[in-house]
């Protein structure tokens, strides 16, 4: 029997990717058995096939699989080596995958990247949708359940408008008008990173950062949903970054749909804050002669 969650448009790519690969779940087995003796017996592991895009532009794919051959794929926000560090990992070079396994997932003509390891269970990983052995995926579920956690639970909060906003912008930076905004889903969260503001060229950056800090500050006083953040390094930001927020993804929807209308009106703060305070020094300065 298998067991799906997730937003209903990827039950059927999550099934072909599973049935396409089921029959190499016995020596992914084997794999993990043969190397048990080098694993802490008191946890369970999973011989994980990890499927990305090499641009890193979408969300993950991952194969899990056990020590008795039960197995189930699943999409996240987040790659299993972000999470959890691997405890046996494998050459690039061993058996390469058949990529129209993995295509439908994904964008057409996506360069795929595979990766493989062993990883402990339970996986600390916040899965989008999955797909697999009923078995097994209840197993996780409980686990879940009894640590209070929603690892596996997630999904069942996940529809089709949620999983586009991972989708449709993982990792990627959306122009608007007056400036920048970063999407980055990770687990269950959606970072939101702002670019500075389009506004006059000869202002000092530090104070775009400070008067950005300001407006974070009371934005999340205003906001309950929007929390402060911060760049992190699995961020790999090359460009400026002004103030950074987050928010539960499965409370994320409201804001991601007024996206372009909480930039402008943050590029107005700041550049109407800045225009009072020039005004203010050149129309009252004390010490003008």
């Amino acid at each position: 029997m298998t067991y799906y969650a997730g937003p209903e448009s990827y039950r059927n790519k999550l099934k072909a990717v599973y049935e396409s690969v089921e029959s190499n779940f016995p020596s992914y087995a084997k794999l993990v058995v043969e190397r048990s003796d080098r694993l802490d017996n008191a946890f369970g592991h999973f011989m994980t096939l990890v499927v990305q895009t090499s641009k890193g532009n979408a969300p993950v794919l991952s194969v899990f699989v056990d020590s008795e051959g039960r197995g189930f794929v699943g999409l996240s926000n987040s790659s299993p080596f972000e999470t959890a560090s691997a405890l046996y990992r494998f050459s690039n070079e061993e058996e390469e995958p058949i990529v129209d396994d993995f295509s439908s997932v994904f964008e057409e003509g996506a360069e795929l990247v595979f990766h493989r390891a062993i990883f402990q269970s339970p996986l600390k990983l916040y899965f989008l949708a999955y797909f697999g052995n009923e078995r097994l995926l209840r197993k996780e579920i409980l686990k879940d359940s009894l640590r209070g956690k929603d690892y596996f639970r997630l999904p069942e909060m996940i529809d089709d408008a949620l999983f586009s906003i991972c989708r449709d912008n993982y990792r990627r930076w959306i122009e608007f008008d007056d400036g920048e905004v970063l999407i980055f889903p990770f687990q269950n969260i959606l970072k939101i990173a702002f670019g500075p503001p389009k506004i006059n060229e000869s202002i000092d950056r530090s104070i775009i950062l400070e008067l950005s800090r300001l407006f974070r500050i009371e934005v999340t006083k205003k906001c309950g949903v929007l929390r402060n953040a911060s760049v992190t390094p699995n961020m790999k930001i090359a460009r400026p970054v002004s103030t950074v927020f987050e928010i539960d993804l499965v409370e994320s929807k409201p804001v991601y749909d007024r996206l372009e209308e909480f930039y402008k009106f943050y590029s107005k703060f700041i550049s109407e804050t800045v225009d009072k305070m020039l005004k203010f020094i050149h129309r009252d300065f004390p010490l003008d002669e």
